[in-house]
């Protein structure tokens, strides 16, 4: 196994640990954390990993304590380390929430498996240096790009996927492929070859072979957890769209179960424009604005009119109206919207002032306005006629 001092030193927290909660308020209950061990198939049980994450969390900012000399060490490895990262993982994704100060033991954890020569460690913090190099020093740099080398030469799998990553990131879809085609044959029955299995399968995606991609998905789905594949399924959803529309429906909505914004569009154009359910459509495009998803007030307004919803529609006009003057990166989509919907726009009759809208009502409306996110999406409608799904 290769062994590396890691140069660079992470600045855990500002805040000491006397102000830091106790352990016990902020780490998960017992009953949650053995699921995952189980999921994760641990050759370890909670009670001889708990103490050891209490260890940790009380110990981060104290650098003279070494925990190799604390007997609660014995029989514990890198990949254990590496394991008990992946339990707070996890939890993150599990419960959809980051609590920085397990955030902050996930990462002293990280170092820790690093210090102990753990490959899988060392590439993550050399991956965490070399695609953010703008927040790194050239020292970093050199020496992150000198242990990626090494652990390239070793054939380790995670750098060749990182390599694939990097490679990715910088818009070269050759190499990107090259590389995880070569993690592949390395290893090609885990979950992060589940991960991989997709990043190929939305190559290919974009080249428009279908066929492939959507084998390079089933794959994707069938190695890895939902809250990891979750665009997988999307792709499927969209690539089973005009053939099966019932299990696109049904992939559409275990994406939602997961949060994830751009099933609510899709969801609200299917039942809208195939099934012709505007009630379901209507709900679908609610909870995708909640999500601040500018689309799905498209599709609201468009509802509302055949659910003759004036005082909806009129609402939903008004609030793009106001997300126009504050997040520019979708004025221009809007007015294209508006621009397509004046016709039925007119025939509202929007009052000029607020007179005949409530109170409440235009406190929604700022609250919309004044709350909208500004992330750029990341996963864009996809089959021809979903493109079109506006009738611009």
């Amino acid at each position: 196994m290769l062994r590396f001092q890691i140069k660079w030193v992470r600045q855990y927290s500002n805040v000491s640990s006397i102000n830091r909660p106790l352990f016990e308020t902020v780490f998960p209950k017992q009953k949650f954390i053995k699921k995952i061990l189980f999921d994760l198939d641990s050759r370890l049980t909670y009670s001889k990993l708990q103490p050891l994450f209490k260890y940790f969390y009380e110990n981060m900012d104290n650098d003279e304590v070494e925990i190799t000399a604390n007997k609660l060490w014995k029989g514990i490895t890198g990949d254990d380390l590496m394991l008990m990262k992946k339990v707070l993982e996890r939890t993150r994704r599990k419960t959809k929430a980051t609590n920085k100060h397990l955030l902050v033991l996930e990462n002293s954890i990280l170092d820790k498996a690093a210090d102990v020569g753990n490959q899988d460690a060392i590439a993550i913090l050399s991956f965490d240096v070399l695609k953010d190099p703008k927040n790194s020093t050239d020292e970093d740099i050199d020496y992150a790009r000198m242990l990626t080398k090494q652990l390239y030469k070793s054939q380790h799998p995670m750098t060749i996927k990182f390599i694939g990553d990097l490679s990715l990131r910088q818009h070269n879809d050759v190499e990107a492929e090259k590389y995880y085609k070569k993690f592949l044959e390395l290893e090609d029955d885990t979950v992060l070859a589940g991960e991989v299995y997709g990043q190929l399968g939305e190559l290919y995606f974009r080249r428009a072979n279908v066929f492939k991609a959507e084998e390079h998905f089933k794959k994707s789905v069938k190695l890895t957890p939902m809250d990891l594949s979750v665009r997988s399924y999307y792709y499927l959803a969209q690539i089973n769209m005009n053939s099966y529309p019932q299990l696109a429906r049904t992939l559409l909505e275990l994406c939602a179960t997961q949060g994830f914004k751009e099933a609510f569009r899709s969801l609200g154009y299917l039942e809208m424009n195939y099934y012709n359910s505007n009630d379901k459509a209507y709900e679908w495009f609610k909870l995708g604005m909640e999500l601040y998803d500018v689309e799905c007030y498209f599709g609201f307004f468009d509802c509302c009119l055949k659910l003759k919803d004036t005082k909806s529609a009129i609402l939903c006009i008004k609030s793009l109206e106001k997300l126009k003057e504050v997040n520019f990166d979708h004025k221009p989509l809007i007015d294209i919207f508006l621009a397509s919907r004046e016709s039925s726009i007119k025939k509202l009759k929007i009052p000029v002032t607020d007179s005949d809208t409530t109170k409440k009502d235009v406190e929604i409306i700022k609250a919309d306005a004044e709350t909208i996110k500004t992330d750029v999406e990341t996963t864009k409608p996809l089959t021809n006629d979903d493109n079109n799904r506006w009738n611009l």
